[in-house]
C-alpha cells in the first residue's frame, strides 16, 4: 500500500495506470493498493527518481 497527496498522484498517475494499481481517493489523499510488492516498489522507485520524498514504514 502507498499513500500520497493529490499532487503526487497527478505526477505518478500514468505509471499507476500502466502498472494496473488500484487507487482509492479519500479527500486530498490517494491510497494505492496491490497484492504485488514488486509493482509497489516500481512505483516507489519512480517517485524517488522524480525527486518525490518517500517515507517507508
Amino acid at each position: 500500500m502507498a499513500a500520497m497527496d493529490l499532487e503526487t498522484y497527478e505526477s505518478l498517475s500514468q505509471l499507476i495506470n500502466k502498472l494496473g494499481l488500484n487507487a482509492e481517493f479519500m479527500g486530498n489523499v490517494v491510497v494505492v493498493r496491490d497484492k504485488s510488492w514488486s509493482r509497489i516498489y516500481k512505483l516507489v522507485n519512480k517517485a524517488r527518481e522524480l525527486g518525490i520524498n518517500v517515507n517507508e514504514d
